[in-house]
């Protein structure tokens, strides 16, 4: 009974100095039970985005939209391209993702447009963090490219 009971005071003494170091002066988020938050990079900004795809394919589906907008993004589904030529001319958007079979059409809508949405094109439905790192790249590119047309102005 007696090593019943000092094992458990020694047990427990170890426990209490032990959590003591949890919680030390420092880094609050290292303290046990405490998750860690991963966010995007402080650089990658927010991007809005039209989706002109056909309203079978995987890239239209209310998931994707979800991710994007989970994402920060802000994300519009086209299914004809009348609905894309008349939210183009009302709105500016970063991003357009669509089927690689359309992306030429599109491309000629903003032949010597300075300041054009960049196209992404896509064969097979893209995945969750291959798209949006697509899509961070393309808002850089697209920044770049606009600051580089202010400037040659």
């Amino acid at each position: 009974m007696k090593c019943r009971i000092r094992l458990a005071s020694l047990m427990a003494i170890v426990a209490l100095l032990a959590g003591g170091d949890l919680l030390a002066c420092g880094d609050k988020f290292l303290v046990g039970s405490r998750g860690t938050r991963y966010q995007r990079p402080k650089n990658v900004r927010a991007a809005s985005i039209l989706i002109y795809a056909n309203p079978s394919s995987d890239i239209a589906s209310a998931r994707v939209q979800s991710m994007l907008k989970r994402e920060g993004h802000r994300a519009m589904i086209v299914t004809t391209f009348e609905q894309f030529s008349a939210i183009l001319s009302g709105d500016r958007f970063d991003v357009i993702l669509a089927a690689s079979d359309v992306a030429a059409r599109i491309q000629q809508l903003f032949a010597g447009v300075p300041d054009a949405a960049v196209v992404l094109t896509f064969d097979a439905p893209p995945k969750g963090a291959a798209l949006l790192n697509a899509i961070d790249k393309a808002v850089e590119q697209r920044d770049h490219d606009l600051r580089t047309n202010r400037t040659r102005s």
